[in-house]
């Protein structure tokens, strides 16, 4: 007995002994390649030379896989990006700039929520704002900052940042709709009575784009793809409409590594502009139009797995030996929740005396966010503060930032004040005339657009998640229903309507109407805090039970 104690106490020592040998190990690699990094940044001699730097890379890399679990992994990282950082700026090769957003990348990936997440987001941000040009992604990049690190140290710079560039392209905006230019004149006179392409927007993953035509009036459009071998061409055709010089000049959009590569741009005839889509491995592709101001959206879709319930379905009668990594593989694993709280900044939503719907909605989310990631969800907002982002942009940001459920917040409104309760709606047809004055109201048009834009409705919504956007709508109404019992909130039911900020979401996507701010019953329960934490604990009560639904498809349950 006394042997096996002491063989115990030497095994529990020598444990100990080793495991503090391997940290002590780690952080002297680390801080060894940290004490090398300041140096040779400070010698402009030894600066120089490319092999000093990749010995500094070579030391934090050594820390890293050292102890990939450890307290220093993350941080060898962050300074293995910094020192391609530093590298790029005395090589000025694309390539070194590339390696360090690749590991800034790594990073926030592989260590979510470690606080140098936030200064390598704007890191990568900088660089590829300054050095890459590409301020698109980097746009991404710091709202991104703002998202997920609202109390970081960081948020206020990558505000600033975001502030610049959303000012730089408002003013752009503004003097291209009012500048008239009088040189090069002979074509502005034939361009009279037609749209003005006053901007191309584009963002872009892996697997999605979403490209954005601001123009200054309504145009129609055509479609077509051109396939071949090595990649497909989209072409679109904006009749009616035409590049001003300063567009005219750039001809196109470079994207490089991801699947949509290269957008060109031209005045294809007098009435017609041309953009082709140069696309790697084209899934399919929707084209439609959004109103106040005027734009046309594409979006892309690459080779992805965009499974549905159906699927799981079908992958259960084939197999028995349905596991977790099923849910994983078709895409139907829920671990990230985009919530959107509707309307923002300019745009106050609703609105009844000194109540504005802008703020109840982002009041409710952020107590739906606490709670959801009380759960272990990882929660990304649209907006964590009163900031006006148009409705193209809410969609991408829930693709490219891979959410796998988009939670859009409102507060309804009606002429008649007697009307109150809550409702739950879906993308797709309007079914009633209610639904139409609501899709209406949230997406800034008459109800006579919603009328129209339901004739293209159907080849738009062809890769929505419709199936389950409802099937999620009719758990989370009933869950909140259920918990707001004792407020004896009217029940308006599961609906359908086109509305812009749900068209385009690769997930489930619904749009929960929590009351009508023109009803004096719900208006002084929308004012209070319990009201709106008993529909919080609805929508997290529906949303475990579609995943538990989806689960049990796969034979999980």
């Amino acid at each position: 007995m006394m042997k096996k104690l002491s063989f115990l106490v030497f095994l529990i020592f020598f444990c100990t002994f080793t495991h503090t040998s391997y940290s002590a190990s780690c952080r002297n690699l680390f801080y060894k390649g940290y004490k090398s990094f300041h140096s040779l940044k400070k010698d402009n001699k030894k600066s120089r030379y490319r092999n000093n730097w990749l010995k500094v890379k070579d030391l934090f890399y050594k820390a890293y896989i050292c102890n990939k679990k450890g307290p220093f992994a993350p941080k060898s990282l962050y300074y293995i990006g910094r020192t391609y950082q530093e590298l790029g700026k005395r090589s000025y090769l694309k390539k070194d700039f590339l390696k360090a957003i690749k590991y800034f990348d790594l990073l926030v990936k592989r260590y979510p929520g470690h606080s140098w997440g936030d200064d390598a987001k704007l890191y990568s941000a900088k660089i590829k704002l300054n050095r890459l040009k590409n301020i698109e992604d980097a746009y991404i990049d710091l709202l991104y900052i703002v998202n997920m690190y609202p109390k970081g140290d960081k948020v206020n710079e990558a505000q600033k940042l975001l502030k610049n560039l959303d000012d730089k392209y408002l003013k752009k905006i503004k003097r291209n709709l009012t500048k008239r230019k009088k040189s090069n004149s002979s074509f502005a006179k034939k361009a009279k009575g037609l749209a003005k392409v006053v901007n191309i927007r584009k963002w872009s993953d892996k697997d999605y784009a979403r490209v954005v035509v601001d123009l200054t009036d309504e145009v129609k459009f055509k479609k077509f793809v051109l396939k071949g071998n090595l990649y497909s061409r989209l072409v679109v055709d904006l009749q009616g409409a035409f590049l001003p010089n300063n567009l005219l000049s750039i001809k196109k959009i470079e994207l490089k590594k991801n699947f949509l590569y290269q957008v060109r741009f031209s005045q294809f005839k007098k009435h017609v502009v041309r953009l082709v889509f140069y696309v790697h491995h084209i899934k399919d592709f929707k084209v439609f139009a959004l109103e106040n101001p005027f734009r046309v959206v594409v979006d892309i879709y690459g080779k992805r797995n965009l499974g549905n319930v159906k699927l799981v379905k079908e992958a259960v009668k084939k197999s028995q030996k349905v596991s977790e990594s099923l849910i994983e593989q078709l895409g139907l694993d829920i671990r990230t929740i985009m919530i959107d709280p509707g309307h923002g900044g300019k745009d106050p939503g609703a609105i009844y005396g000194r109540l504005k719907e802008k703020d109840i909605n982002l009041r409710l989310a952020k107590i739906l966010g606490k709670m959801l990631k009380q759960k272990g969800f990882k929660v990304l907002y649209t907006r964590t503060t009163d900031k006006f982002i148009p409705l193209e942009e809410r969609t991408v940001m829930a693709n490219t930032m891979g959410a796998d459920l988009f939670i859009s917040i409102h507060v309804n409104a009606h002429r008649n004040r007697r009307v109150r309760g809550i409702e739950v709606y879906y993308l797709n047809i309007a079914s009633s005339k209610d639904a139409i004055r609501v899709a209406a109201r949230e997406n800034a048009v008459s109800s006579k657009k919603i009328s129209d834009l339901q004739l293209i409705l159907t080849d738009l919504m062809l890769n929505s998640k419709i199936k389950e956007s409802s099937i999620l709508a009719s758990k989370v109404l009933d869950k909140i229903l259920l918990n707001c019992k004792r407020y004896r909130p009217e029940n308006n039911g599961v609906r359908q309507a086109p509305f812009y900020v749900l068209m385009g979401a690769r997930m489930p996507a619904i749009l929960i109407e929590i009351g009508y701010i023109t009803n004096s019953q719900d208006r002084r329960k929308l004012r209070t805090y319990s009201y709106l934490k008993s529909i919080a604990n609805g929508v997290v009560q529906g949303i475990l039970a579609y995943r538990k639904s989806i689960k049990k498809y796969a034979g999980l349950y």
